[in-house]
């Protein structure tokens, strides 16, 4: 270019190179049913395509999802009697519950069901359960509904629901009933709508059990909602970076004309020179000085061209590098998640690493095992099959300190408190097996460890090959030895 007459020369990008979308508002499949089912819609940017398509250009969110299926729903369901029950009072309950939970869903277990309806509610702050009750059937079947396809209405309806609770003070089951303003909720399947009513009320439609985040409108919002901008912002900046990868600097250097221009073949010459094809050749650029002088005095003035690099004034390595760190943790604290569960794990130490285990247990995961077992199954499903005095619960890791339970063992061990029959479930744990009780004296299983101890010192011998350091280790080598040496007196293999 010239004094005088600056020209921008356009750098095109890389062929083949595309752009990846960020955020899009996509369509929406009820876009013509709304005003003729009276069915609500969703606040802009907050349907669940959108919610999805956010999630699946975040380089954090679908960790925490996942950290969240693992630990929540990744330990299976299991049975529980309510307190003061027990076979003697509810083994007819529990059976149907258990027979309920293996035939619920012939294709996906209770667990996996679970697991997608948490997938659902952390991606779009919604999920729904179907309920279908076949004509003659015992126990209704369950079915996870994708939120996309499902809208509801306003409260308008009026309706009455019947429940029956047991009470705890009586253990007595009574029925209750009470109005609510209901909505009902519409599933759009291929070009037609099919309609579902809430689950308890009358009627002769499908029911369905609407989970939701948040109370504020008919329909959730993820936890995340409010770090969407850092989402497409941290997502944004990757691309930038991409693109820093795939064309290089851009604007690394000015190139001035003194005097003179460049002629039309350099400057095209100029547009082509980029990506791994200019490497390692020589680049010949041809000017035409100015003319100067009068028609009998020709006179071309000296051309000049100079470069002047930018690379100091441009990034070094990626841009945004603390920007994305800090959406990461934004995330993060909107989940309530330790870094450690989604694998930043590289200034954790082990008491660390188990403080922030146990954090997330007590404060997340273990809460949310509670509720969405409630609100699916012990509050609704369960009483609507007569199963009042058994729940259903997810299970949990046994997260307990080493120092703690060697402490605990230690003092109940001296103190005579553990008995054999203590040592049972330790014995199964480590040896992987279910050991029938009814198979030793009650006599032997009632008695003190403290006591067994003391008469033969070899069962806690501190110079065996266990590893002393740990005490349920050496309780277990109690355990396994007490066992072998009842099996043999009373004939029988464990």
């Amino acid at each position: 270019m010239s004094e005088g007459n600056a020209t921008w020369i356009p750098i095109t990008k890389a062929e083949g190179e595309r752009h990846i979308p960020s955020s899009d508002q996509l369509p929406d499949a009820f876009d013509s049913l709304y005003d003729r089912h009276g069915l609500l819609p969703f606040a802009p940017g907050n349907d669940p395509s959108s919610c999805k398509l956010l999630v699946k250009n975040s380089n954090i969110i679908p960790q925490c999802i996942e950290a969240y299926r693992r630990n929540i729903a990744g330990y299976g369901i299991a049975l529980e009697y309510l307190p003061g029950e027990s076979d003697k009072t509810a083994k007819e309950e529990w059976d149907r519950a258990e027979r309920f939970l293996e035939t619920c869903n012939l294709e996906d277990s209770p667990d996996e069901i679970v697991a997608q309806l948490i997938e659902d509610l952390e991606s779009t702050g919604m999920a729904n359960v179907e309920v279908a009750w076949p004509t003659g059937s015992e126990f209704p079947t369950i079915f996870r509904m994708d939120p996309k396809h499902v809208r509801c209405t306003k409260e308008s309806d009026r309706v009455a629901i019947r429940r029956k609770r047991r009470i705890s003070s009586t253990k007595q089951v009574e029925e209750f009933t009470q109005e609510i303003y209901a909505r009902r909720y519409a599933m759009k399947r291929g070009t037609s709508v099919v309609w579902f009513r809430l689950f308890g009320t009358d009627g002769d439609e499908n029911q369905i059990i609407p989970l939701k985040i948040g109370n504020d409108g008919p329909y959730g919002e993820p936890r995340w909602f409010g770090n969407a901008p850092g989402v497409i912002g941290s997502r944004e900046a990757e691309e930038l970076n991409v693109s820093y990868f795939s064309n290089g600097r851009m604007l690394s250097m000015i190139l001035t004309v003194t005097n003179g221009r460049l002629t039309k073949q350099s400057i095209e010459l100029l547009k082509n020179v980029k990506g791994s094809q200019s490497q390692g050749g020589i680049l010949y650029l041809e000017a035409i000085g100015e003319e100067t002088g009068g028609i009998l005095d020709e006179k071309v003035e000296k051309v000049a061209i100079k470069l002047d690099k930018l690379n100091d004034l441009l990034q070094q390595d990626a841009l945004f590098l603390e920007y994305g760190k800090e959406k990461k943790a934004d995330i993060l604290s909107a989940f309530r998640l330790p870094p450690i569960l989604v694998g930043q794990s590289s200034d954790y130490n082990r008491a660390t690493a188990q403080a922030a285990l146990q954090f997330a247990e007590e404060q997340v995961f273990e809460p949310y095992r509670k509720w969405i077992m409630n609100e699916v199954f012990n509050k609704r499903l369960f009483p609507a099959m007569e199963i009042f005095r058994v729940r259903a619960v997810l299970r949990g890791p046994n997260i307990i300190d080493p120092a703690d339970r060697r402490a605990m063992l230690d003092f109940i061990a001296d103190r005579g408190i553990m008995l054999v029959r203590d040592l049972i479930p330790i014995a199964e744990d480590v040896l992987g097996t279910t050991i029938d009780e009814s198979k030793y004296d009650p006599k032997y299983l009632d008695t003190p460890i403290a006591q067994i101890a003391s008469s033969q010192p070899a069962l806690l011998d501190p110079e065996s090959d266990d590893d002393t350091d740990d005490l349920q280790n050496r309780v277990a080598t109690i355990a396994k030895r007490l066992l072998k040496r009842s099996e043999a007196e009373v004939g029988v293999h464990v």
